[in-house]
C-alpha cells in the first residue's frame, strides 16, 4: 500500500443534486465542507454523519415530534393581554382599595 491519499468520485448527478440544494441554501460546496470540517473538529468524531442512517423518515419525524411535545409549555394568565396599568388596577381592586 502506498502512502498516497485515495479519494473517491461520487457519481455527476448525485454532485449536481447536492450543489443545486447547497445554491438554494446560499452556500458552495467549499463553504459546505469547511462547515463539516468544523463540526469534525467540535465533535471530535464522525459519529455524526452516520447517525440516523438506519432511521426512516417517519421515525425520525416521530422523535422530533416527540421532543417537541416534551417541551414546557408557556403559561398564560389573564394579565397576558392586560397593560401595566390595568394589572395594577385590577390588583388594586382584588384587595380592595379601589
Amino acid at each position: 500500500m502506498t502512502d498516497a491519499m485515495v479519494t473517491g468520485r461520487m457519481p455527476e448527478r448525485k454532485k449536481q443534486q447536492g450543489l443545486r440544494v447547497l445554491k438554494r441554501d446560499g452556500m458552495n460546496a467549499s463553504q459546505a465542507v469547511n462547515l463539516l470540517f468544523d463540526r469534525l473538529i467540535e465533535e471530535g468524531s464522525a459519529d455524526f454523519l452516520l447517525q440516523d442512517g438506519d432511521t426512516s423518515a417517519g421515525e425520525r419525524w416521530a422523535s422530533a415530534a416527540h421532543f417537541v411535545d416534551s417541551l414546557s409549555r408557556k403559561r398564560s394568565t389573564r394579565f397576558d393581554d392586560m397593560t401595566k396599568a390595568e394589572i395594577k388596577l385590577d390588583r388594586l381592586a382584588a384587595k380592595g382599595l379601589v
